[in-house]
């Protein structure tokens, strides 16, 4: 059956065989119909090869778009018009896990219908999940937060607004890192909210020995590049954080979401009418 409701869109660069065991084989996994999900490529040589090593019977279309994963994520969003439900997924995602959320038993879909309209009634435009898979961590959390909240880029959903310049990523346009950071931030400025479902995680590795970010060690120097890049230019949004391993990461402040403070503003402003 053919959702029409929102598209899946995988971008993908040198991984066919990867793509192939991870993100497609577990949407397929989920009852994710196959004509829902694109995966994009950045070139008519890797088309061939991807055309080539993919199961046909897991996806809709193979498109060549862009090389980059930021020009790649514009491209997508460019070819669909304003309001289309967009999910995004890298391409080695093993698995989703909506046990401990209030979308325990069921189907992925659901979910991602779910997410998008919880977003739309908190007029909001993107949604993401909690950024590492850890139980621990995610069991103990409000289960949909909506201030300023990172939004992983590995797996998340927009409703599309491709004219607008004001989300168009520039600082981390170059070499794609902390372009989610760059996203997440841009989103909460435009419209003072971005969702996240803090209690479904998924499985994913980061910093795998392939792909078009490069390995851990050649990611090193332009994450910290980007992490300070981020600082001068949104100082009052985080901080530039040093980790033991060697990683830069840019750390959001958990600002409150400005339509949570216009709510208590007006909270305050009903309790002193009534108190006169």
């Amino acid at each position: 059956m053919t959702n029409s409701e929102y598209i899946v869109a995988v971008p993908s660069y040198n991984r066919a065989q990867l793509c192939n065991e991870k993100t497609l084989a577990m949407l397929k996994n989920n009852n994710i119909s196959k004509d829902c999900i694109n995966v994009y490529v950045a070139n008519e040589a890797e088309h061939k090869i991807y055309k080539e090593t993919l199961d046909a019977n897991l996806y809709g279309k193979l498109i060549v778009g862009k090389k980059g994963l930021v020009p790649q994520r514009q491209f997508i969003m460019e070819q669909f018009p304003a309001g289309k439900h967009i999910v995004f997924f890298d391409d080695d995602v093993a698995s989703v896990d909506l046990s401990l959320s209030k979308f325990k038993g069921k189907p992925l879909d659901h979910f991602f219908k779910e997410a998008f309209k919880t977003t739309e009634e908190h007029k909001a435009y993107i949604w993401g999940v909690y950024p590492v898979f850890n139980p621990y961590f995610r069991k103990a959390r409000k289960e949909v937060g909506d201030c300023l909240n990172y939004i992983v880029g590995a797996f998340y959903g927009v409703i599309n607004r491709p004219d607008n310049k004001n989300l168009k990523l520039t600082l981390t346009a170059e070499n794609g890192q902390k372009e989610d950071v760059e996203r997440t931030i841009k989103y909460f400025i435009e419209d003072g909210i971005v969702i996240r479902f803090n209690r479904v995680g998924f499985i994913t590795k980061y910093y795998g020995k392939t792909g078009g970010l490069g390995t851990f060690e050649e990611r090193l120097k332009p994450m910290k590049d980007a992490s300070d890049l981020l600082k001068k230019t949104y100082p009052e949004y985080g901080d530039v954080v040093s980790k033991k391993t060697g990683m830069t990461e840019f750390r959001l402040k958990k600002m409150p979401s400005k339509h949570n403070v216009k709510t208590q503003k007006a909270s305050k402003t009903s309790r002193k009418t009534r108190k006169l």
